[in-house]
């Protein structure tokens, strides 16, 4: 799948995205295929950069002490992972594993930093969306858990 404008658009870190600053960043982007059961990062590596689904499933899941891999949250076409370690400038907390084969933009981490001096305003739109998401998923979060507990 090239990168387009049209393709871009899906994305949920560019939701309100004007054509022009979507042709700004097409250039910028990355276009990775991985198969299924390939990790796209793991536990502990070093963040790459921010990662979008195109096509595919990714797995994000985490490992317990005990050796149980717990899965987290399936994402699919238009979300995005990465975001949390890239934006501490850290390590991932969790494990990345394609369930269906997947095609991935990615913004690699020099570019989004680069961004962060050279394109104030399209960061102010990224930050926001990642904002927005960030607040969906602990919402999503919030109701399972007070789900188990009712259920407890």
């Amino acid at each position: 799948m090239p990168k387009t404008i049209s393709n871009l658009k899906m994305q949920n870190l560019f939701k309100g995205f004007e054509n022009e600053e979507l042709e700004k960043l097409i250039p910028l982007m990355e276009v990775k295929k991985f198969a299924k059961d390939e990790h796209v990062f793991r536990l502990k590596t070093p963040c790459k950069g921010i990662y979008m689904i195109q096509s595919g499933r990714v797995e994000i899941s985490k490992t317990t002490t005990d050796g149980w891999r717990q899965p987290l949250v399936l994402l699919e076409k238009g979300c995005f992972m990465g975001e949390i370690a890239l934006l501490e400038k850290s390590s991932h907390a969790t494990d990345a594993r394609v369930i269906e084969s997947a095609e991935l933009l990615v913004l690699p981490k020099k570019i989004f930093e680069d961004l962060e001096k050279k394109e104030p305003v399209l960061m102010l739109k990224m930050l926001k969306n990642i904002a927005i998401i960030a607040g969906q998923n602990v919402r999503r979060m919030n109701e399972k858990f007070l789900k188990a507990l009712v259920n407890y």
